[in-house]
């Protein structure tokens, strides 16, 4: 994707005055900040050497010139036209198809393969209502900084390879590129032979067509990709609008190694919520050298390191209170889009969650002098059957609903999802009504990354029992997940009206208000925690993040001293 040329013709030397060397100083800085590009030290007299390029096409007398018009003429429009020109002086396309054979493979034989296999399952679990037909699965893939389109194309080819039948599928494979040129290429899909100096004739014939511009994509492959203009530094994502969530897997190679450390962090923290937990994101296999890759969990195979988003809330939940808050500190000021910050230490577990059903409570902490240690699971009501059904074995609905609930919480706990999905809906077919298996239900649908189900069913929950504040803690974590800040502080702000002494709703709302820069409602809220936290015993330690209340109570002091509003 993005690198400095090194092939673009010099026109003029550079000039060495020092008001053109801090005009430069200035184009360096404006590159970085709009396209994330780094250029380095020893690429700025080149840098020059090209800008003056447009200067003359443009009748302009100096850099500082140049500047003014990037800038003074609203420019940084996306898609302005002197950005344009300007791009295509920083950057080059060079790429071919099957780019890293061991990445490839690493896609080909495991990475592709098992995502397909989880799709497939989770489309048996989705009936819609209106035929009562299954959805068809989805995959969703997105090549970012894909130059002129071979990266993309070499996804297509594998997932036709792996899924013959495709037809039968939703997919989306997205290119993406800051070069609107490159863009312009790849949707062609014209290629000369240098493009698959390590593409096999075998594929090269199966999958491409000759042309007396070189090779044309085969129709239906290109009808497989969906390309368009992007800037990874600049544009908001996850955004729906332009079909940037949800991901299952992202590729970004031989991009951030033209990026500076701060935009590397911005980007791949927008890439996490881009996407679907258990998805995956592959880099160049140096490119997040000395990153901190937190909540990413890092898979190193013998091809590559892989970075996968935490398959359920739960797992990301552990993982996540082993940040210690200084660091989370630390990583708020290096990113900008929804970063971690404490408020992710309160993330409602699965755990926590089937422990308050079970007990019936609507409290958010279960906080006391002698709180035991959560009792062992349960064992599976299938003593010659110690693994639950398959979803194809199918289940006996003639079970009483104690079994299937019991099932269902074992299967959550299991991380069996599909089988969570399924038992709660045989035990709403039983009991139309029954509040705890749509909560089960929104939990799994959760966890899969299928927010929509999941919302629908924390809705149907309320329906049933308005006064309950669980699906709310979904809801709230939910709009979070997916960066909707208004509606997380509406459902937190109903947890409290319903259950005024909840600590994590408190907690969670402090810290909303935080990243919004809205210090008198922070500290409006850390005043009533405080007040809570003063109430409850010490030394108890809740079992969301292992804080006993004297913990939070000194951290919700610090995020009081630390704001400069006065009432």
């Amino acid at each position: 994707m993005n690198q400095i040329s090194s092939a673009r013709p010099i026109l003029l030397e550079p000039n060495s005055q020092h008001s053109d060397d801090f005009s430069l100083s200035q184009m360096v800085d404006l590159i970085a900040d709009t396209f994330g590009i780094h250029i380095k030290p020893h690429y700025q007299d080149r840098l020059k050497k090209n800008l003056l390029t447009r200067i003359r096409a443009l009748g302009l007398c100096s850099l500082n010139d140049y500047y003014q018009f990037l800038v003074a003429r609203n420019q940084l429009v996306p898609g302005a036209t002197e950005w344009r020109e300007l791009i295509s002086l920083l950057t080059v396309t060079e790429t071919y198809f099957f780019r890293d054979q061991g990445q490839m493979s690493l896609l080909k034989n495991q990475l592709l393969p098992e995502l397909i296999e989880r799709k497939r399952e989770l489309s048996l679990t989705q009936c819609n209502a209106a035929n009562g037909e299954l959805y068809r699965p989805t995959l969703r893939l997105w090549s970012a900084g894909c130059s002129t389109g071979e990266e993309a194309y070499s996804l297509a080819i594998l997932v036709k390879e792996l899924i013959p039948n495709n037809q039968t599928w939703d997919i989306l494979i997205l290119g993406t590129d800051i070069n609107q040129r490159a863009i312009a290429l790849a949707q062609q899909g014209i290629y000369s032979d240098w493009s698959f100096r390590t593409t096999t004739e075998e594929i090269k014939n199966r999958y491409f067509q000759s042309h007396k511009k070189g090779w044309k994509i085969d129709p239906a492959i290109q009808a497989m990709v969906t390309f368009q203009p992007g800037n990874l530094m600049q544009d908001n994502f996850p955004a729906y609008a332009s079909s940037i969530h949800d991901f299952d897997l992202i590729i970004c190679r031989n991009v951030f190694i033209y990026f500076d450390f701060n935009a590397i962090a911005q980007v791949i923290d927008k890439f996490y919520y881009s996407l679907t937990p258990g998805g995956f994101l592959l880099t160049g296999h140096t490119e997040l050298h000395g990153q901190t890759t937190e909540p990413f969990q890092v898979k190193n195979f013998p091809q590559s390191a892989v970075y996968q988003r935490h398959s359920s809330l739960k797992e990301q939940s552990k993982v996540l209170n082993t940040i210690t808050p200084a660091a989370i500190e630390s990583r708020e000021t290096e990113i900008s889009y929804p970063s971690l910050n404490p408020v992710w230490l309160t993330k409602l577990s699965v755990e926590a969650s089937r422990e308050r059903r079970e007990a019936g409570e609507e409290k958010l902490f279960n906080i006391n002098n002698s709180l035991p240690s959560p009792a062992p699971p349960a064992s599976p009501a299938y003593p010659n059957h110690p693994s639950l059904p398959s979803l194809e074995t199918g289940f006996d609905v003639s079970a009483n609903t104690q079994t299937l609930l019991d099932a269902a919480k074992e299967s959550l706990i299991q991380e069996a999802y599909a089988d969570v999905i399924q038992l709660a809906q045989q035990l709403i077919a039983l009991v139309p009504q029954h509040f705890q298996a749509y909560c089960l239900m929104a939990e799994a649908y959760a966890n899969f990354g299928d927010y929509s189900q999941a919302s629908q069913a924390c809705q149907q929950a309320l329906q049933i029992g308005p006064l309950a504040i669980e699906p709310y803690h979904l809801l709230a974590q939910i709009a979070e997940e997916q960066g909707d800040r208004d509606s997380a502080k509406l459902f937190l702000k109903r947890i409290i009206y319903l259950a005024p002494n909840s600590v994590t709703a408190h907690l969670e709302l402090g810290f909303i208000y935080e990243r919004e820069g809205n210090e008198k409602q922070a500290q409006k809220t850390w005043r009533s925690l405080l007040e809570i936290l003063q109430n409850l015993p010490q030394e108890a330690i809740d079992f969301h993040n292992q804080q006993t209340t004297a913990e939070l109570k000194a951290h919700v002091l610090k995020h009081l001293n630390s704001t400069s509003y006065e009432p």
